[in-house]
């Protein structure tokens, strides 16, 4: 049997202190939540996936602050993603869903623990420093101070 793998991008994205999750409007009627994103397409760099699917599933232009961490997926027997999650920052909270999720929130990273989170992300994080994330958002809230 022919093994696949894909490789995929998330964008952990900040506005001000808080961060962004969607609720994922999947098959099994679970509804995760989980950062955008999705696969990269044949020639694209993870920077040019990460806009494209970021605006694809939100409407909004993110500014790409740099990678926070990787995570990893086995979506059937014989097909395993992996990808990169990134910290970004955006200066619009007006959020315009694709079809692929139900609802959106604006949180602070403390606060993902409330949520039942995809399990591929709930993993990462796991592995993401708390401080790391932290900072993350302090960075992006910085860099939005001083456009400001």
């Amino acid at each position: 049997m022919l093994k696949k793998i894909g490789i995929s991008v998330k964008a952990a994205i900040f506005n001000g202190d808080e961060l962004l999750i969607l609720q994922k409007n999947d098959r099994q009627s679970d509804y995760p939540w989980e950062f955008p994103g999705g696969g990269l397409q044949f020639g694209e760099t993870f920077p040019e996936g990460l806009r494209r699917e970021v605006r694809e599933e939100t409407g909004l232009q993110v500014e790409i602050l740099g990678p926070l961490g990787t995570w990893d997926y086995r979506r059937e027997r014989n097909y395993h993603l992996t990808g990169m999650i990134f910290a970004c920052r955006t200066a619009s909270r007006e959020v315009r869903l694709s079809e692929e999720h139900r609802e959106y929130r604006w949180v602070r990273p403390a606060e993902l623990g409330a949520y039942p989170l995809q399990e591929s992300l709930r993993r990462a994080l796991a592995e993401i420093d708390p401080a790391g994330l932290a900072e993350a958002a302090a960075v992006a809230a910085y860099l939005a101070e001083k456009r400001s």
